[in-house]
Parts: C-alpha cells; sequence; structure tokens
C-alpha cells in the first residue's frame, strides 16, 4: 500500500471532521436503535470512533465509554469535542482494536459498537472473535458496515490493492451476518435502508 492506513486518515481527518453525515436519517435511525438497548451502568466500548460524534452522542445514555482509533489526528479532535461538550465518562485513546487488551470476566464490556469498520479491518475472523471476548456474556454488538455490490465488489478493493485507498473488504451483508454466527452472536436486527447502503447489525453474544 503506498499510504499506511493511519497516515491516510490522520491526512483525513480534519476534513473528515467538517463533513457532514450523508444520511442524517440513517445515522439517526442507527443512533435510536442503539440507545434503546443501552441502561445507564453499561460499559462500552467503539472502536475505529474517528472523531468521537458517537461516542459522545451514547455518553448521556451509559455509565463509561472507551473509544479508541489508531488515527492520533482523529483522536486529537475526539478529544477537543469532549472536552468543549464538557464530557467526562469517555476516554478517548490512540489504540488499534488488535493492541487494545481484551479485559478479565469482570470487566467485560457490556456493549461493543464498531460504526464503518468491519469492511477496514485486516482480519475479519481475527476482530470478531475480539470483539467476543471483550463482551460479556449476552452482550451487544453494534456495527455497521459498508457492503459492496455488484461492480463495486471489484473497483473499490482494487483500488485499496494499489493504495489509492485504505484496504477495503468486499463484504455482503450476508457473508457478515454468516461470519457474525460463527463467531458465537445472534443477530437481532439487521437493516439496511436501501440497497448499496451500509448494514446496520445488532448482534448478541451467546458468551
Amino acid at each position: 500500500m503506498l499510504v499506511h492506513p493511519s497516515r491516510f486518515w490522520n491526512m483525513l481527518a480534519r476534513t473528515y471532521a467538517r463533513r457532514p453525515v450523508q444520511n442524517q436519517t440513517a445515522y439517526q435511525y442507527k443512533l435510536d436503535v442503539t440507545r434503546q438497548n443501552l441502561a445507564p451502568q453499561d460499559r462500552i466500548l467503539e472502536f475505529g470512533c474517528g472523531t468521537g460524534t458517537t461516542a459522545l452522542i451514547h455518553a448521556a445514555n451509559v455509565a463509561h465509554i472507551d473509544a479508541i482509533d489508531y488515527s492520533s489526528e482523529m483522536i486529537s479532535i475526539a478529544q477537543s469535542k469532549a472536552e468543549e461538550q464538557g464530557v467526562r465518562n469517555v476516554n478517548f485513546e490512540i489504540c488499534a482494536f488488535e493492541n487494545w487488551p481484551v479485559p478479565e470476566a469482570d470487566q467485560k464490556y457490556d456493549a461493543v459498537l464498531a460504526m464503518s469498520i468491519l469492511h477496514l479491518v485486516s482480519d475479519l475472523d481475527e476482530t470478531l472473535d475480539r470483539v467476543r471476548k471483550s463482551l460479556k456474556e449476552g452482550g451487544l454488538f453494534f456495527s455497521s458496515t459498508v457492503c459492496l455490490e455488484g461492480f463495486q465488489r471489484f473497483a473499490i478493493p482494487a483500488l485499496g490493492t494499489i493504495g489509492v485507498l485504505p484496504k477495503i473488504r468486499a463484504l455482503t451483508q450476508d457473508i457478515l451476518v454468516e461470519r457474525l454466527q460463527a463467531h458465537g452472536f445472534i443477530s437481532e436486527h439487521t437493516w439496511r435502508p436501501e440497497d448499496g447502503s451500509a448494514s446496520f447489525i445488532v448482534a448478541r453474544s451467546k458468551g
């Protein structure tokens, strides 16, 4: 790859932070569904948190959030936003998910969020395994994932191969649901507003 993923997102961070959400209605739907499944005592992990918008929105509904991203610029923006908003229960850290410690049994998370990140991970199975190990029995995993259709399944990953974009995994919703099931999750809610849009899945860990 011509540009390392962390460097790519560092370069894009300020522009990304200023860019409005493409589909505000869909984003609000995902926020609402997630919020309905959270409790005031919950401890949450969000990996690939970007500039922290989602974590900061959910902060009022839970006890604590660990929000991580391997882009130092994204985390810097997130920390500034938290300070400006007076949010004290979100811990933003520069860290890749594969390097974030799996918690001990009594410290496992009630929920894990992965919004717009699973199609970018280098090893999907390893990532899902770490998610399951990080969750309490019956804990929830919320994900929103780019699912490629038709010509996109070949064209967009090719741009990642030559270094124009970060490497993007050619996932479909069916493949993602199947991999979740293989790693001990039960899909409780699956939603896409339209073909070609991200797939939003709420899955529960079987322990």
